[in-house]
């Protein structure tokens, strides 16, 4: 949906934007770019949270593994009532500090830090709704509970596209807003899932509920066991998203039309890292029950066949990305510049999805052996040898623009696909000898 709306957003009338923004000669690009930034803000934001999802999550699978089901409960409840007092303050964060993260940390122009700064201020008001529903759905899908998972985020999802192309666009009887009415639209659609995941809990109807006792007062020990054991996992994601952000920053600095062509390709490879991480949870899930079952043989043939399946689906991929690179871009704009740098960037994309997907399935792998640190590790090695310090050095002192951005980070995904796969061999191996 946030590709949608980034899409949606590229197409806006200048009228438009000069009416919301006047005086900042805003266009489509700024707008397509204003949106992509923030979305990575939000998504930022989300990432931090993931100390509660993950944490809670393997600690209320183990309970309710063990028939503990009132005590799974419990924690649900404690996690949502502390994980509220953070959602507050973000979206406080996210209201008064909006122009500080546009202009200084992510270095837009000013046309970009305008739209920008209005829509993470619209959202804002809604953050609360929109952090607890993260909170409470990723817990109930680690949970087991995917069907409610999946009925929220057709509902979010449906409201969210509707609404926006309404408010945007001002169809019917509703009011031209630009990109505001996309942030409204988003705000409303989240509010509306909140609603629908807490009502399913509160009522029973999901794997977990909570009691209201649970908001009473914060159990210390609970807290700090959920986050001594979502941070591993959490770290990893963040170090992975830091280094996303800094990037974004880098582009940012870059001409209008490679920061906008960035946020064009950030968002396909979002879209393709979701299909990654499909097969790296199967990774994590079967080779964990191998790994359990001590079967190190069979858990060795169950990454290898991930990999086959997942390197049929990125070979796919990537000759679609290749070959139809102008395709791709042309959905989001019809700026001539912005094409042309998008369209050789892309290309550049296209080829690294293939360690990028097998990077996925053995990093999972690993953890499914209860190898959880090193994926950390390698991610925070990562970022600041390739995507930050290569990455700045090619786009900036050798000039190759975007595409150098693109070229450090196929050498990171090289470099951990490498690395990935050689520890999980040989952790393999020391297990099996030691069987």
């Amino acid at each position: 949906m946030w590709t949608s709306e980034t899409t949606l957003v590229g197409h806006i009338a200048l009228s438009t934007l000069a009416k919301y923004y006047p005086g900042s000669g805003a266009t489509g690009v700024d707008a397509l770019t204003a949106v992509g930034n923030v979305v990575q803000v939000i998504i930022y934001t989300c990432t931090i949270l993931l100390i509660f999802v993950f944490g809670a999550s393997i600690i209320i699978v183990r309970l309710l593994g063990a028939g503990r089901r009132e005590d799974a409960d419990h924690f649900l409840g404690q996690t949502i009532f502390t994980a509220l007092f953070p959602a507050i303050g973000i979206a406080l964060i996210w209201y008064f500090a909006a122009p500080l993260i546009f202009r200084t940390v992510l270095g837009t122009s000013e046309a970009v830090t305008a739209i920008g700064v209005d829509y993470l201020r619209v959202v804002s008001w809604f953050a609360p709704f929109i952090i607890m529903n993260f909170v409470a759905i990723g817990i109930v899908r680690g949970a087991g509970d995917t069907h409610l998972a999946m009925m929220t985020g057709l509902l979010v999802n449906g409201i969210h596209l509707v609404l926006a192309v309404l408010l945007i666009f001002g169809v019917w009887k509703f009011p031209e807003l630009g990109v505001r009415g996309a942030a409204l639209a988003a705000g409303i659609a989240h509010t509306a899932g909140f609603l629908f995941t807490f009502s399913v809990i509160l009522r029973g109807r999901s794997v977990l509920t909570f009691n209201w006792s649970d908001f009473r007062e914060i159990n210390r020990r609970s807290i700090i066991h959920i986050i001594q054991t979502g941070t591993p996992i959490t770290l990893e994601q963040l170090a992975w998203m830091t280094g996303m952000t800094i990037v974004i920053g880098f582009s940012n600095r870059l001409a209008p039309a490679a920061a906008a062509g960035h946020i064009i390709i950030l968002t396909f490879q979002r879209i393709f890292s979701m299909m990654y991480q499909a097969f790296g949870m199967a990774a994590l899930t079967l080779v964990g029950k191998r790994f359990g079952a001590r079967e190190f043989g069979k858990a060795r043939q169950t990454t290898r066949m991930l990999a086959w399946l997942v390197g049929g689906v990125v070979v796919a991929i990537t000759a679609a990305l290749y070959f139809g690179a102008r395709y791709f871009v042309i959905i989001f704009t019809s700026d001539p510049e912005v094409i042309r740098v998008g369209v050789y960037a892309l290309k550049i994309v296209a080829i690294i999805q293939i360690p990028k997907a097998l990077s996925y399935v053995y990093s999972f792998s690993l953890r499914g052996i209860g190898e959880n640190r090193y994926p950390m590790y390698l991610a925070f090695f990562g970022v600041i040898i390739f995507q930050v310090i290569l990455g700045y050095n090619l786009a900036f002192t050798a000039g190759l623009s975007l595409a150098g951005l693109w070229i450090a980070a196929g050498v990171d995904e090289v470099f951990k696909g490498t690395m990935f796969i050689r520890r999980f061999r040989k952790r393999i191996k020391r297990l099996t000898a030691h069987a």
